[in-house]
């Protein structure tokens, strides 16, 4: 099997959702940078529907029975799009396409506030689900990235051992925490924008029961790189502010650049795809890290959090 989804793949999925090639249109290109957009999947749109198939090449490491648990989920709650079939074997999903007037999100949406409310409100939905059938945890996941650059021969960052002890101290933030079903991925071009300022979720690849600030934080390190113009973004989500949820939002985001830093720089090695820019998206998610880290806010944080105790 090819390690890309080809074209006889791409039909194959396209009939098992019960449509038709014929006239199916490409969806989005692969980019890394500016925006992070169709890494994962290629995707077609065809009768109403966008059909995409994960890449055998970017399988690994991804729980697709919860990424498809939670994209229905997310679609019966009107946080998404509705699915209108999914394979976890094949790695596909066919949902309802959105009509004219809805666009791929760029961070210069987000610098909508009625955007950034309608982004919130849809995570407000999906978090409020019924449980699914993973468990996302960050860190155990940064631990296997680390793990493989050792076992493939690829060069770590240098300072790799600091990151880790570093990131370790916000390792107990989900402890206590109630569990919801969350996106985990904050990514702009993850999210449709349509009329008057509603948002639908329509990545749900890294699905699993984490702290839903996990998905805030996420999202509000999207939206801009001040923490004060954070602030607007996490009561759209929470209602009021809170210093200690704001703090441990923000700590997740931190935990996630260091995740997508990692995950790109291995891509670079195992991709196929040399034209996707993996090194240039993952060294902007580690110097982003790496200035979190380094900042006496990052000890106040753990402190507010009381991971420090």
């Amino acid at each position: 099997m090819s390690v890309l989804v080809d074209d006889a793949m791409m039909a194959e999925a396209v009939r098992a959702a019960g449509l038709s090639m014929e006239g199916a249109t490409d969806g989005p290109a692969a980019l890394a940078s500016p925006s992070y957009r169709a890494l994962e999947s290629r995707s077609v749109l065809t009768g109403g529907a966008f059909v995409k198939r994960m890449h055998p090449e970017m399988r690994d490491g991804f729980d697709l029975g919860a990424a498809m648990a939670c994209a229905t989920m997310a679609g019966e709650a009107g946080a998404g799009p509705r699915v209108i079939w999914s394979d976890a074997g094949m790695g596909a999903i066919a949902m309802e396409a959105l009509g004219p007037g809805w666009i791929t999100l760029r961070q210069d949406g987000l610098q909508r506030p009625e955007v950034v409310e309608g982004a919130m409100a849809a995570m407000r939905r999906l978090h409020a689900g019924p449980e699914i059938p993973s468990r996302f945890d960050p860190f155990a996941q940064i631990d296997r990235l680390i793990a493989a650059f050792g076992a493939e021969g690829v060069a770590r960052p240098d300072d790799i051992l600091w990151l880790r002890r570093v990131i370790g101290m916000a390792e107990g933030l989900a402890e206590g925490v109630v569990p919801a079903p969350c996106r985990n991925d904050g990514s702009a071009s993850n999210l449709m924008a349509g009329p008057e300022g509603q948002v639908m979720l329509v990545d749900f690849d890294r699905a699993g029961m984490n702290d839903p600030l996990y998905d805030v934080g996420c999202l509000l390190a999207e939206v801009t790189d001040h923490e004060r113009d954070m602030r607007a973004g996490y009561i759209a989500y929470a209602g009021a502010f809170d210093e200690a949820g704001f703090a441990r939002a923000r700590l997740w985001s931190h935990v996630d650049d260091m995740l997508h830093a990692l995950w790109a720089r291995l891509m670079a090695h195992r991709s196929e795809r040399r034209s996707v820019e993996w090194i240039k998206y993952g060294e902007w998610r580690l110097l982003r890290l790496r200035i979190a880290l380094s900042h006496p806010l990052y000890e106040e944080k753990i402190r507010l959090t009381g991971e420090a105790a």
